[in-house]
């Protein structure tokens, strides 16, 4: 009989390969980490990992199951997140927010970062994913409590890991030159995290 000690190294690596691979939550906090700081990201990143304890939750309550059975509602949550996705590639290429200069640009709030999920699609799919694949009948609001655990504790490892990439990175963005770059990579990243659900959406 399978318990959850069993399914933890499984669960483990799933939650660290997803946590720490690009997606619209590291990418934004590499933004914030370059124009803000640690310190001043730290509402982000909380509100992140609320929003995505709350999708596990959701996915286990049967929210999940309702979006596939339902193709309208699906499709809206996925075209919302769509369309977020694209607008935030157009601000990193029209825009230089690592300037020395004087901006009134604030870092997102810890409100905004917990609602951002229900329009991340990436989110949506590996909480579905934990929940469908380690939870266990016998045990199940205790199994997913553990993968809110671990997947918790495997996001806020890679999402500080994100956020101090971007903040260190910022001494090298000294020209214009290197400041367009970097930004350009990071919309080519995003658009690249996009593909799969673009492939399932023509």
């Amino acid at each position: 009989m399978t318990t959850l000690w069993d399914l933890m190294p499984a669960m483990s690596l799933f939650a660290f390969v997803t946590a720490i691979t690009p997606g619209p939550n590291n990418l934004l906090l590499a933004n914030s980490g370059a124009q803000f700081g640690i310190r001043k990201s730290w509402r982000h990143l909380i509100g992140i990992r609320i929003g995505v304890a709350g999708l596990i939750l959701l996915c286990a309550c049967g929210v999940g199951v309702a979006l596939t059975t339902h193709p309208s509602w699906y499709l809206a949550i996925k075209y919302l997140g769509l369309a977020y996705m694209f607008w935030l590639m157009i601000k990193l290429l029209c825009t230089n927010p690592f300037s020395g200069k004087s901006t009134k640009s604030k870092p997102i709030n810890m409100t905004q970062a917990t609602l951002f999920q229900l329009g991340n699609m990436k989110a949506w799919m590996a909480s579905l994913a934990l929940v469908t694949s380690y939870s266990l009948p016998s045990s199940y609001w205790l199994s997913v409590a553990l993968i809110t655990l671990v997947f918790t504790t495997f996001g806020l490892f890679a999402n500080i890991t994100w956020v101090w990439v971007g903040q260190k990175i910022r001494v090298y963005l000294n020209t214009t030159l290197k400041q367009r770059m970097f930004n350009i990579s990071l919309a080519a990243i995003t658009f690249i995290s996009l593909l799969p659900v673009l492939e399932h959406s023509i």
